[in-house]
């Protein structure tokens, strides 16, 4: 349903969460005089900038199309941001990628990215790495993403798209996910590795949809 002119329900979120962001901004500039606080005033600065780039997309409502590279590369950046303060074991990211794929809607699928990521993130507790494979085909694209955690409990398994299903958390990331790669034509299905290696979330996408297409097509 279209928004009508006395609807301001968005445009007054878009407000506060500037107000948000700007009294986060201010806090960064004050740690970033600290030398033993610069990379977290860095990382804050990054999250307001990529939080007021979402906000502006979802306000303005575009359905812009980007290179999936550089919506795996932000997508990469905030997680690695939000574990700046992480004591212990490393997560590390593998990539492999076909050249030219995009995505429209790039502001939705980095938070399918992102979902995915900080999923394979709490379930490897002991540091590990985050494989991520795309690939365009004559029909579709397919993008993976594979961790090195204990794997999914076989009893949830066909359930876990489902809200509040899930063995940490609200169980919402992986509906969230699901939903989002349906808007768009794919699907998403969960596997568990071969050898109990961790778990692989496997999407994929018509080649030739409005969600996913060929760059420079």
């Amino acid at each position: 349903m279209a928004r009508t002119e006395t609807d301001l329900t968005l445009p007054c979120m878009v407000h506060d969460l500037n107000n948000v962001f700007q009294t986060l901004m201010e806090a960064a500039d004050l740690l970033s005089g600290d030398p033993r606080w610069a990379s977290l005033s860095a990382a804050i600065v990054r999250s307001v900038e990529r939080g007021r780039n979402l906000t502006q997309t979802i306000h303005s409502a575009e359905e812009s199309a980007a290179p999936f590279e550089e919506i795996l590369g932000d997508s990469i950046a905030f997680v690695e941001d939000s574990l700046i303060g992480r004591r212990g074991p490393r997560i590390e990211f593998d990539c492999v990628t076909d050249p030219g794929i995009e995505l429209r809607r790039n502001w939705a699928w980095e938070r399918v990215l992102i979902n995915l990521f900080s999923n394979a993130v709490r379930a490897m507790s002991g540091g590990g790495t985050i494989r991520v494979r795309a690939t365009r085909g004559a029909n579709e694209i397919r993008i993976s993403v594979a961790d090195e955690g204990p794997g999914i409990p076989p009893g949830i398994l066909d359930q876990l798209f489902e809200p509040h299903v899930s063995t940490r958390g609200s169980g919402l990331g992986l509906h969230i996910v699901r939903t989002i790669v349906r808007e768009d034509g794919g699907e998403v299905r969960a596997s568990n590795r071969a050898g109990g290696r961790g778990a692989e979330f496997t999407i994929t996408i018509p080649s030739g949809s409005e969600g996913a297409r060929p760059a420079h097509a």
